[in-house]
Parts: C-alpha cells; structure tokens; sequence
C-alpha cells in the first residue's frame, strides 16, 4: 500500500470527522451559523478527496474524465460555503464580487457536464503515468483543453481579489484576535485559491505531467478555520476534542500499523538502546521473542543461527555510523531453515548519543531458495547461459560458458561481451546490440549468418546464439544461450560424405541390373562397325582402285563409334562419385535420354511405353546424374512390379504447376499394399526377393536435397503404382 493510498483515506476522514464535530456544535448553538457552513465544506472536502484518490490511480481516459467531471461538484459546494463562512465571519463588504465569482462558478459547473469531456477537457485522449516520491505512479490526462474552464479561471480571479480586500479590510481593525483571525483564514484561503488555480492549469495544459490535486491545499484551510473556530467558541471544548482525536488517530494508526504488517507478512521492531529492550509486534515476537511482548538483544541473538551473529553485530556496528541499518541471516532452527531482511534506522538524540532503532524485517526465505533454484538451473543448462544488460556488459553466467571459451567466471562478469567474438566482427555487433535495445525480441542471432566465437587462447569456433530479453524493473536484460555447433557441423559433413557413399554404391548396385542393356546398347553399334569394316576390305581386294563407296563406309563406322562412345559416356557418368553438380536440366530430354539407355531393357521385359511429356516445360535447377539414377530406379521398379502380368505398359508423364515441375512414372502392376505408402521409402524396406531396400530412400533423399518431393499413390481402383516427383522450376536470370 504506497503513501498515497493511506493518505488521501486519512485526509477525507480527518475531513469528515472535522465536519461531523462543527455540526453538532451547530446543532447545540444554532446562533453561530459559521459551524454549518464549516461543516458543508468539510464534507465537500472529504468526498473530493475521495475522488483525488480514485483519479490518481484510474486507468482509462473516460474513468478519469468522468471523475475530473464530478470533481467540480464538491470544488463549487466547498467554495460557497467558504464564501458564506467568511461573509458571516467577516461581514457584508464586497459582497457583490463574491457573488459574481460564485455565479461563474455555477455557470461553470454546468458547462462541465454540457461540454466536453468535462470542465478542464474538450476529450481526454490518454492517461499518462507520472512517478512520485516512494516509487508511487499516478495518472495525469492528456488531451485537449476545453476553453470554458476560464469560466472557473475568472471565478478563482475574483475569489482571490474579494479575499484579498477582505483581509486588508480586516489588517485596519484595532481588534488584534480579529486582525489574527482575518490573517489565518484569508491567507489560508488565498493559498488554497492560487494552489487551486495552479493545478487545474497545470492539469489543463499539460505542465509536468500534472494530475488534480487539491485535497492538500483544502485542508490547510480547513485546518486554520478550524482552529480559529474553536478557539473562539469553545475553547475547552476544542481542547478535549483534539484530545480525543489524537488518541483515537494514535491508536488507529497502531491497528492500521499492526494489520498492515501482519497483512503483508513482516514484523515491526524497536530496539530502545539505553534499556536494552526490544518490542515487536505479532510476527516479531514469533521470530525473535519467544511471543514475549519484550526482549533484550541478547535473546535476539540466541535465536540466530550462530553462523550469522557475527554478521549481525558488524551490521549493528555500521549503523552507529551510517544510522542505517540492513543485515540478513538465518534463524536459529534446523528445519525448515528460514531466512529473514531486517532493515532499521538509527535515531541520536542532539549530543549523537543512540536512543534507538526501529525497523521492519520481513521473510526471505522464498526469494533465497528461488535464487538458489535459479543458480542451480543456470548451471545444469547444456548451453551457455549469459545474462547481458542494456550496456552490453556481462552480469550473469554458468559454468558452460567458462568451458565453452576457456575463461574464469571473474574474468568475464562485468566486461563486455564483445570479448568473447572475434575482432571482424566487434564493430558489427555493437551496432547490432544497441538496434536490438530498441526493440528487443525473442530471436536467434545472426539472421542466418555464420557466427562465430573467440576463446581466451584466440581460437574461433562455430556458435548459435539464441535471444530472450527479461525485464527487471525498469531494466531490460538479455538472456543469450551460445552453443557450439562445432561437433554439429562436423557429423553433419560427415553425413553428407556418408550419403553420397551410399548413393554412389547403389549406383554401382544398378551396374548389374543395366549391363544386359548396356551389352545390347553396345553391340549393335560394335556390330556394325565390323560389318562395315569387313564391307570395305572386300571392296578393296575386288577393285582397289575403286573408293567412291570407301567413304560412305567410313562415315557409317565414325556414326556408331560415337553412338558407342555416347553409351560409354552415360554409363561412366553413371557411376562417377563425387558432389552434386548443379546445372539447368530439360526434364523432359532427361526422361528420353534414361529410355534411349534401356530401350533394349524394356524391349525384352516386353514393356510398352507410353510417353505423354508436356511441351514447353520450365526448366529445373539440379545433378542431371543424380536425377538420372531416381528415375532410372523408379522405371526398374515399375518393370519389376508388371513381371509376370499381361499387357505391361509404363506410362511416364510430365506438366507444370505454377512454380514447380512434376513427373509421374505409372505402372499396369498390383500397385502399393495399404500402410505402404510411405513405408516403401524408409531403408530397408523392400518387397523385391534380393532387393537392398534402399533405392526408394535414397531417390526421396536426392529428391528432398534438390528441395523437391517423391510421394507414391495408387492409380483408379487400386491398379498400379503412380510414383511422383515434384521439383521448383529453377530461377529465371
């Protein structure tokens, strides 16, 4: 509960009870008439003090709009009556200016609730927040003034002229008590008056973030008229009532005291050094007094824990020379240990002898034990774990990040953290930092650029950072998990090394399924270059002399050579082994090229293709061998899966869609079991009798790599296997 909460509530009802008090005077003497009018501003005082409070802690721009409004309800009642205590206190004079003031009050009160959002305001666009002493935020409008609030402008004006001739009125009376009277209560009501004008002003125009606030003011007035008032009257009266209110606000204040401590957990103490005795309130008495209502600081110290007396007295020592005091340490108890704040201030009588100390202490014990839950979480994470504050210093780190760069904890807490990053990227990363302050987000670092760390021995190494800011107070920190992906990057080389193993094994794997076709391919051009070559050497022995033909003959032999060469050169592409190539490639001439390979192949499985290729394709961006061996597989899968049916027909087709090319591969055969459809592509799956189940893992592996997708379905009624491979059309430069 801040200061403010307690005392707007006890500003209306000191207010109040003030008013309750004149009235029943008035009541009992209804020939002073004063008291009533007393009475009515000191009500209109405690409501608008009500309101203060509510406005000061309202969190939308109506709510606060609204109270502003209804602000001015009391405002005009305090202020006629203060005009009519004062006129019957004082007299007739000036009575004419007094009444045109409350005139433009009144008129002024109706424009509050016909204009605007309210007197002060045409709307109330925001409410801000502004802080006071003791760390209390209140809220202060924002918006545009409203122009009649000179109606209360000019009423104040005139308020403070008639006061003020008043009192100087009053200053040539020969009566000194009169003179004394007129000074108190004209001079309190002219501050109240200029205070009020002041903080509407401010309020209208935005000066400093400035709420209404005019409960303080009112209650000067209300104090000095009040005591005139019962100076005058009832002196003896006045006397006792005071009384009275001071032991009823002297023990309320110790209830509210007592409730408030008890409420929010922690224990009042005060420590009377001269007699050595410490009394406490409820909770105090439960940690140091054995529930004795008072106790010497030698029963205080028994109940500490030994480890932490010495602390205390060296703490009690400095606070005879600071006059504060702040310690922490256990209770003298083995289970459950429970720790305790106890923080004081010293009091020194005029020679700067100690008489006393008085303080709060409250438990710790939570807060510790999260502590220690957070250190010990901190220091079990596998990552690196620093905490960075707005300055881009180190305040908080595990044990991972000395391991990680190889630097005492010491050595890092407090320096910057540009330390732990190589000297390329210093200057970058202090840029970074302070645009990441502007706006701070839960991100990874880098934004997909290589990073990089600097041990203490002035090797680099791979990292990734990760970003989390957390806010402390009015602080923001960042919260940075580094990892070394040193090791990950190492076993990802190696797996790429490892799949372009495997892939070029079951390239040679395939050597043996296409060598009857490659013989044939071979043959007949082999074939006829000897039937040309021997055409020629009988030509030459019949006539000798006759070469017309020769040449024709010659240009045959050149022919199939280099139709031999061609399938040579497919097969050694084939089982070439090394990294992806990455060319344009016509899908479309990659199907014809890989069926101009196996035509012999297909010709004995008796298998009729069926090419419905689309013109026009775009092209794709890939390893034209690698594309070449998944759908050289899927075709000897599609022809192993039509063995021993009738009328086996493959069907290969080929279309665009929007950004990307598919290419289906159909067959005629039983087509894919159900639960198969994904399974056929995971390693060793197979239903072939000496089959390695990889071919399909590896051609989704190439395709995937070529960011592109293999997926299989079955065609109409469940015939046939329908394998298609869908690529990104490569980019158009």
């Amino acid at each position: 509960m801040s200061w403010v909460q307690i005392a707007w509530p006890m500003l209306a009802a000191a207010s109040l009870t003030l008013g309750l008090i004149h009235a029943l005077i008035w009541i009992r003497q209804r020939s002073v008439p004063q008291h009533l009018a007393f009475a009515c501003a000191a009500v209109s005082l405690s409501i608008l003090a009500i309101l203060e409070l509510m406005a000061v802690h309202a969190r939308g721009a109506h709510e606060l709009g609204t109270l502003i409004r209804w602000m001015h309800v009391p405002t005009t009642a305090l202020v006629v009556s203060l005009v009519v205590f004062t006129r019957l206190s004082f007299g007739n004079a000036y009575l004419s200016l007094a009444a045109t003031a409350i005139a433009l009050r009144l008129a002024g009160l109706v424009a509050n609730f016909t204009m605007g959002a309210n007197l002060n305001f045409a709307a109330i666009q925001e409410v801000g927040r502004v802080r006071w002493p003791g760390d209390v935020w209140v809220a202060y409008p924002i918006g545009a003034a409203n122009p009649w609030v000179v109606l209360n402008q000019l009423s104040n004006v005139l308020l403070a002229v008639y006061i003020a001739l008043l009192l100087i009125s009053m200053m040539r009376s020969a009566d000194a008590q009169l003179r004394r009277h007129a000074m108190i209560i004209c001079g309190g009501w002219l501050l109240f008056i200029g205070l009020l004008m002041l903080s509407s002003l401010a309020m209208t125009l935005n000066f400093g973030k400035t709420p209404f606030i005019g409960t303080p003011s009112f209650v000067f007035v209300i104090a000095a008229m009040s005591y005139q008032l019962g100076s005058d009257l009832l002196e003896s009266n006045r006397l006792a009532a005071r009384l009275r209110e001071s032991e009823v606000a002297r023990l309320q204040g110790e209830r509210d005291l007592q409730h408030a401590a008890q409420a929010a957990g922690v224990g009042l103490w005060s420590w009377n050094i001269p007699d050595d005795r410490i009394v406490g309130s409820s909770k105090a008495q439960e940690w140091f007094g054995e529930h004795d209502h008072e106790c010497v600081l030698a029963s205080v110290m028994r109940r500490i824990h030994p480890n932490d007396r010495p602390h205390l007295r060296s703490a009690i020592e400095d606070a005879w020379e600071s006059g504060t005091f702040t310690t922490t340490f256990r209770l003298a108890r083995n289970e459950p240990e429970r720790w305790l704040t106890v923080t004081g201030e010293m009091e020194f009588d005029a020679q700067g002898r100690a008489l006393a100390m008085r303080g709060v202490a409250r438990d710790d014990t939570d807060s510790r034990l999260s502590g220690e839950r957070f250190r010990a979480l901190l220091e079990a994470a596998p990552s690196a774990i620093l905490l960075i504050d707005e300055a881009g210093r180190i305040c908080l780190l595990n044990a991972e990040v000395e391991r990680m760069f190889g630097y005492a904890r010491e050595e890092l807490l407090g320096r910057d953290l540009e330390r732990l990053l190589p000297e390329s990227m210093r200057g970058a990363h202090v840029r970074h930092r302070q645009m990441y302050s502007l706006g701070p987000t839960k991100r990874v670092m880098g934004n997909g650029h290589e990073l990089h760390g600097l041990r203490q021995d002035g090797t680099e190494f791979p990292i990734e950072v990760g970003l989390n800011p957390i806010r402390f107070g009015d602080q923001t920190l960042t919260l940075a998990a580094v990892t070394d992906t040193s090791e990950r990057r190492r076993k990802d080389a190696e797996l790429s090394l490892r799949r372009d193993e495997v892939a070029h094994l079951s390239r040679v794997t395939m050597l043996g399924e296409l060598s009857g076709s490659l013989a044939h391919e071979l043959n007949q051009p082999l074939a006829a270059i000897l039937s040309n070559a021997q055409a020629a050497q009988r030509m030459l022995l019949r006539n000798p002399e006759d070469l017309s033909e020769i040449g024709e003959i010659l240009s045959d032999i050149v022919d199939n050579d280099r139709r031999a060469g061609d399938v040579i050169r497919r097969l050694r592409t084939l089982l070439r082994k090394g990294s992806q190539d990455l060319t344009r490639i016509d899908i479309n001439e990659t199907v014809r090229e890989c069926l101009r390979l196996l035509r012999s192949d297909l010709r004995n499985r008796d298998v009729v293709v069926v090419l419905d290729l689309a013109p026009g394709l775009p092209a794709i961006e890939g390893d034209q061998v690698q594309l070449q061996q998944v759908l050289l597989n899927l075709i000897f899968n599609a022809c192993d899966a039509m063995a021993g049916e009738d009328g086996r027909h493959l069907t290969v087709h080929s279309h665009s869609r929007r950004d990307s090319v598919r290419l289906t591969v159909a067959d005629d055969g039983p087509g894919i079991a159900t639960g198969m459809h994904e399974r056929i592509f995971e390693p060793f799956q197979t239903s072939k009798p000496n089959g390695l189940g990889l071919g399909l893992a590896i051609c989704r592996t190439i395709v995937e790599s070529h960011r592109g997708r293999l997926w299989a379905e079955n065609g109409a009624g469940g015939r046939g296997a329908h394998l298609h491979i869908e690529l990104p059309a490569a980019r158009v430069e």
